[in-house]
């Protein structure tokens, strides 16, 4: 049984060539040229592997829902942001800005699926590859992102369909799917189970269950101003708490019923000497943690030198 059956050419006539990128890199950031390389450049395009390894707490990260469409993505003040990494496709974060992998032309045509998804058989049932099921699975999403022309149209404006498609191909497209029924559970990779996903519990998964405890899922700070930014604005915020309170206990301490009360003098000796050390401490904390994501990202650099030039090495011999 051959699932491009259930697909209806939307690319033309345009070769195979056309619907690929132009190359891509492989584990060891080595470029390839899709052509030459279809099975590995599937996997790279279409593995959420990483996601796959903590399937089990997908549910922290998000709701076992369809994504919500485009139109809603817009209405709750989301920015979308084109994201050719398919395992930040549906990944929403800080400043509201949910990533979105662009949907492949390849995807939408016959020939491929025929070619490098499909895989024939005798059975009444189809039994999906890996790839087929991740395939499968990003194609469930976008059903479920556009399901009307207002969603095909914001889809167009982010460059998130290939140009060539008109609505009338993917509503096309869409009912011979759902009505062929080939997009049920068990025939899409599990994280498609799973709508949006939230970066920040996607980074606290990753801390507890991968020990990834300065990168997480996708390190939320890409340069040292934007971690202190981040840490030193709440302490600043808290300071200014602190100075607003000190100030309140001046007034009362100058008041004839708190001059002479015992428990206020040692509430404000308590506070007062914590609000000298705690931004103190504070500070400190923050220097060391920027020190120690220095030293980790050097020894990385380090390490990952060391073992590309062995590679190189090794390929010259």
């Amino acid at each position: 049984m051959s699932l491009a059956k259930h697909f209806t050419p939307t690319t033309g006539e345009k070769p195979l060539s056309e619907l690929l990128p132009a190359s891509f890199r492989d584990d060891k950031l080595l470029f390839h040229t899709p052509l030459n390389n279809i099975s590995q450049f599937l996997h790279a395009d279409l593995s959420v592997h990483r996601l796959n390894a903590i399937q089990k707490w997908l549910w922290v990260a998000g709701r076992p829902m369809p994504p919500r469409p485009l139109n809603y993505q817009i209405s709750v003040s989301r920015q979308i942001i084109v994201d050719e990494k398919v395992d930040m496709h549906l990944v929403w974060g800080p400043a509201r800005r949910i990533h979105i992998k662009p949907l492949p032309a390849y995807l939408l045509d016959s020939r491929f699926w025929s070619e490098h998804l499909s895989q024939e058989n005798d059975r009444e049932t189809y039994v999906p590859s890996e790839l087929s099921k991740f395939a499968l699975g990003f194609l469930s999403s976008y059903i479920a992102l556009i399901e009307h022309p207002s969603d095909f149209t914001i889809a167009k404006q982010h460059s998130l369909l290939p140009d060539s498609l008109t609505w009338g191909q993917w509503s096309g497209l869409v009912r011979n799917l759902l009505e062929s029924d080939i997009l049920t559970l068990d025939r899409i990779n599990h994280r498609y189970k799973f709508g949006e996903l939230r970066l920040s519990r996607l980074n606290k998964i990753y801390f507890f269950q991968r020990r990834s405890l300065l990168r997480g899922y996708r390190p939320k700070y890409q340069t040292f101003e934007e971690l202190f930014l981040a840490y030193l604005t709440p302490i600043t915020a808290m300071t200014v708490y602190f100075a607003l309170v000190l100030t309140a206990m001046q007034v009362g301490l100058a008041t004839d019923k708190l001059q002479h009360s015992w428990a206020f003098q040692n509430a404000s000796y308590g506070f007062t000497v914590f609000s000298i050390l705690g931004p103190i401490l504070l500070v400190f904390t923050v220097f060391l943690i920027a020190m120690v994501h220095m030293g980790a990202s050097v020894f990385a650099t380090v390490v990952f030198r060391r073992e590309r030039s062995r590679f190189f090495r090794r390929r010259r011999a």
